[in-house]
């Protein structure tokens, strides 16, 4: 489908994440450039999009509470340094709304907007989709 680092597939499967939505996120997130597309934003809030996978910097928050990250030692630097801690990361979030939402449109549209509600994210889910067919759809 398109070009991943090797480690890629390994953490797709460690998460259960077809490897085809990886790839089609990160398509959708950042091209042909993959991890040098570097620190985006800042947002309409405030924060960034890291790297290859654009991992929110809202992730990293400690005033949020939402430091997830770092309990594991995973910093800013860490997700615009090295793609496979920032695809590891990416495919940890699209396995936690898989989870929580039970499909692919839900779990992508909250993957971009937090929210599966949200236009902006269902608009975004559709555009992932459209990378992939009619194979998650």
């Amino acid at each position: 489908m398109f070009a991943l680092p090797d480690c890629a597939i390994e953490i797709a499967d460690y998460y259960q994440v077809p490897i085809e939505i990886v790839a089609a996120v990160r398509q959708q997130e950042s091209g042909s450039r993959g991890q040098a597309v570097g620190r985006v934003g800042p947002n309409s809030n405030g924060t960034y999009d890291l790297g290859a996978m654009q991992i929110n910097t809202w992730w990293l928050d400690q005033q949020t509470n939402r430091n997830y990250l770092q309990q594991w030692g995973i910093t800013e630097h860490e997700l615009l340094e090295n793609e496979c801690t920032n695809i590891a990361v990416g495919t940890w979030i699209l396995y936690e709304n898989i989870t929580r939402f039970g499909d692919w449109e839900a779990a992508l549209a909250a993957y971009n907007a937090g929210n599966p509600t949200l236009p902006v994210g269902q608009r975004y889910a559709s555009q992932v989709l459209s990378i992939l067919g009619d194979q998650y759809q």
